[in-house]
C-alpha cells in the first residue's frame, strides 16, 4: 500500500466510506468524522454518520483491515 492510499478491507473498499446505507430507513448516511492528521481513518477509530433522510446518527468502529468480521457497509 502506498502512503497516499487509505486502509482498505479485503475487497479494496475503504474502511470508512464517505457514505453508508442507513440501517433504519435505507437512506444515505454521510460521514461526519474527520480523518487524523495523515488524512486517514484507522482500524479501531470511531466514525460517525448522519442519515440525510431520517437524521439518525450512527457511531461505528472502523474494522480491522481485511478482517473476516468486517461489516457490510
Amino acid at each position: 500500500m502506498s502512503t497516499d492510499e487509505h486502509p482498505t478491507d479485503a475487497d479494496g473498499a475503504p474502511l470508512a466510506p464517505r457514505t453508508i446505507e442507513c440501517v433504519d430507513c435505507g437512506g444515505v448516511a454521510h460521514l461526519l468524522s474527520r480523518p487524523d492528521d495523515t488524512g486517514r481513518f484507522w482500524p479501531g477509530d470511531l466514525v460517525s454518520y448522519r442519515c440525510e433522510d431520517c437524521l439518525d446518527r450512527w457511531d461505528l468502529i472502523v474494522p480491522e483491515e481485511g478482517g473476516d468480521d468486517a461489516p457490510a457497509w
